[in-house]
């Protein structure tokens, strides 16, 4: 971590947290508002909303430079020949992505158009939530531990995206879906802790959003079906990581006689 880093006041890092969170979502929804008063259909939608997350990229990345330029103390740092290990606990990742497309196939109705569309706001979405919920808040709530930090930003990821209530879906798809939001940041939540390194959930992120939005969207009528196995994957892989996690934090502090 940089010395800047370390020697930045502390402040209100809680507060800072939950204003960094309700400020992506602010924007985000006023930007998805406006495209729908002015009639722009889905393709705008996603076009405003990826605007807004833009912009918040922008932002954070400014905020994360002028505190560690290399941003390194983020999680933004190159995987040594040591840490080959680290890159191990992530491969689970491409298992939860691929689970929707492997049910429900591939939307054959979408043009080329929508479907770099997709993957373009697919891409900054990834960047700027991981940017704000494994990278600026796990550096805030340093000082407050990695388990407080790992529940912490858990749960504000998950209750963030009651925001999609807004959006007019049912309250069984919102309730699946902030489930399903806040067990995807706790398992991420514990893979920054465990490697420390940020880029492997951004390429997740990116990879789960776009395959999500891409693949048929009959697979709605099995939702249910869906959200479960995707639960017994977040159970195994997150007891997993705990495990590991555990074992990590005990050789750190090795008992002396």
């Amino acid at each position: 971590m940089s010395e800047n880093v370390n020697k930045r006041p502390g402040g209100r890092p809680v507060l800072f947290s939950i204003g960094l969170g309700l400020a992506l979502t602010l924007l985000v929804s006023i930007a998805a508002a406006a495209a729908t008063i002015a009639g722009l259909g889905d393709s705008g939608i996603m076009a405003a909303q990826g605007a807004a997350f833009l912009v918040m990229a922008i932002l954070v990345t400014g905020l994360m430079r002028k505190n560690d330029r290399t941003m390194a103390a983020y999680g933004f740092k190159p995987f040594s020949i040591s840490e080959h290990r680290s890159a191990l606990y992530c491969i689970p990742l491409l298992v939860i992505a691929l689970v929707q497309p492997i049910i429900g196939g591939f939307d054959t109705g979408l043009t080329i158009g929508k479907v770099m569309l997709i993957f373009a706001f697919s891409l900054v979405v990834g960047y700027t939530e991981e940017s704000i919920f494994r990278g600026v808040i796990r550096e805030r709530l340093n000082a407050r531990g990695a388990v407080f930090y790992i529940w912490f930003s858990s749960v504000l990821f998950g209750i963030l995206h009651i925001a999609n209530a807004l959006a007019g879906k049912d309250w069984l798809a919102v309730t699946l879906q902030v489930v399903n939001a806040f067990l995807i940041g706790l398992i991420l939540a514990l893979l920054i802790e465990l490697t420390g390194h940020i880029v492997p959930l951004i390429l997740f992120h990116f990879l789960y959003d776009a395959l999500a939005q891409v693949t048929n969207p009959a697979l709605q009528d099995h939702e249910v079906l869906v959200v479960s196995i995707l639960n017994v994957f977040y159970l195994l892989y997150g007891l997993y990581l705990v495990v590991m996690l555990t074992r990590r934090k005990k050789a750190s502090f090795p008992v002396t006689v």
